[in-house]
């Protein structure tokens, strides 16, 4: 295994947000006040939740270790108890709301299921989980068929489906487990994932409003709703919405300062011995999520397939200083490589220099800042970007708050190259 060459157990830059649990806790760092705010929103209020910020900050991770510190603060409180339930949804725009509702309760379910002798304890919960068990581990339930006689009522055939009382009764049964297991104060913690997905806030706002009346409203879950691009500011404002979903909590990009007890916390946590040197330490990870305008998710990922290339070339070497030289070498590199595949005319370059000097995400209603009479004039070169992958257009024209261009990684990289490699960080 690569990494245990390395003198490492295990992925050191991997891009998944950090888990729910005691590792995961021991790998976030720099995030107290966000989680302090997290866990008041969920732990005060039996709203929705709402969390904004930029592709790849870190938003998940950051809610994922608030629902297990809650988790972990109310295991002596009972019936009050807040459950982290690890899993990540998210929803699809060809996605009904009863789909979506059969999920979320099997996953429910499969969460009591697993903690079972603990939460019976802890909650005095007076409720028998092994027929439910045998239902949900049933491979026809798992093909689609399975019976809840067992619950004194008939589930039917198609347990799947999306109508009639087949699945309605497996909906009893676990609103029924909720009521048993939590008072008002007491619930399972669910996050809703990536809701950018949907692409438009006219299809998300749809789809949360056919969530509002039933899943959001289900006593015993508690929701959080995360999301990117102002669409979770924009869907949380809608008449229908505003009321069952609190204004939205923005994550800003882990503050610079942070990065090295961050890379430092991966290290303790996955070296074999003290010895063991990281591919990318302190120093070049602080490099590269300067140079990508503090995208961790991107810095993380940058710093895996250098990892790669080290292995690849059999170029490690057990020495902090030499790696980083190695590191820049690549880096440098890598953005010559993809410049020089490109072909962008001269004023378009221009555009995207400036883009850049405006921090990445513009507004294409400023054409005029860019020296252009009208947003289509722009277009033009905007679009020469977009081929390139130099930046990406999110634009709803449902809502004029989301219309946006913004500089990918790849740019961010090409950008560093243009400015003579100069750290962007000082």
């Amino acid at each position: 295994m690569m990494w245990n060459s390395f003198g490492f157990y295990a992925d050191l830059y991997d891009t998944n947000p950090i888990t729910g649990n005691d590792q995961g806790e021991r790998l976030l760092v720099g995030r107290a006040a966000e989680l302090r705010k997290v866990k008041t929103r969920i732990s005060n209020r039996s709203s929705v939740t709402s969390i904004e910020g930029n592709n790849g900050v870190g938003k998940t991770s950051v809610v994922l270790v608030a629902a297990h510190q809650l988790d972990r603060e109310t295991s002596q409180s009972g019936k009050d108890s807040l459950l982290c339930l690890p899993k990540l949804f998210q929803i699809a725009s060809d996605e009904d709301a009863t789909e979506f509702k059969r999920k979320v309760y099997a996953s429910v379910a499969t969460l009591f299921i697993d903690r079972e002798k603990e939460l019976l304890r802890r909650m005095d919960l007076q409720f028998a989980l092994g027929p439910l068990r045998a239902w949900l581990e049933n491979p026809v339930f798992r093909q689609g068929g399975a019976s809840m006689a067992s619950f004194g009522g008939n589930l039917g055939s198609q347990p799947n489906s999306a109508s009639g009382f087949d699945l309605q009764g497996f909906f009893n049964i676990i609103d029924r487990l909720l009521d048993a297991a939590f008072s008002d104060k007491g619930a399972v913690i669910c996050v809703l994932d990536n809701l950018e997905i949907l692409n438009t806030s006219a299809t998300a706002r749809d789809k949360l409003e056919a969530l509002r009346d039933d899943v959001f409203a289900a006593k015993g879950i508690r929701w959080v709703v995360c999301g990117a691009r102002g669409i979770v500011r924009s869907v949380a404002t809608s008449p229908r919405l505003q009321g069952r979903i609190i204004e939205p909590l923005e994550i800003e990009p882990l503050d610079d300062d942070c990065i090295a007890d961050l890379i430092s916390a991966r290290v303790e946590e996955y070296r074999a011995g003290p010895q063991s040197i990281p591919p990318v330490g302190v120093r070049s990870f602080e490099y590269i999520y300067s140079i990508l305008n503090s995208n961790l998710r991107d810095a993380l990922k940058y710093a895996g397939d250098f990892s790669l290339w080290l292995e690849d070339e059999g170029n490690y070497v057990p020495n902090g200083d030499e790696l980083h030289g190695l590191f820049e070498a690549w880096v440098a590199d890598l953005s010559d490589r993809y410049e020089s595949a490109l072909n962008v005319p001269p004023r378009a370059w221009q555009l995207f220099d400036d883009f850049c000097g405006r921090g990445g995400s513009i507004s294409p209603s400023a054409f005029e800042e860019f020296g252009f009479n009208s947003s289509q004039s722009m277009r033009g070169a905007v679009s020469r970007l977009e081929n390139g992958d130099l930046v990406v257009s999110e634009i709803d024209e449902t809502d004029n708050r989301r219309k946006t261009i913004n500089v990918t990684a790849k740019g961010w990289l090409i950008h560093h190259r243009r400015a003579g490699y100069v750290d962007r960080g000082g």
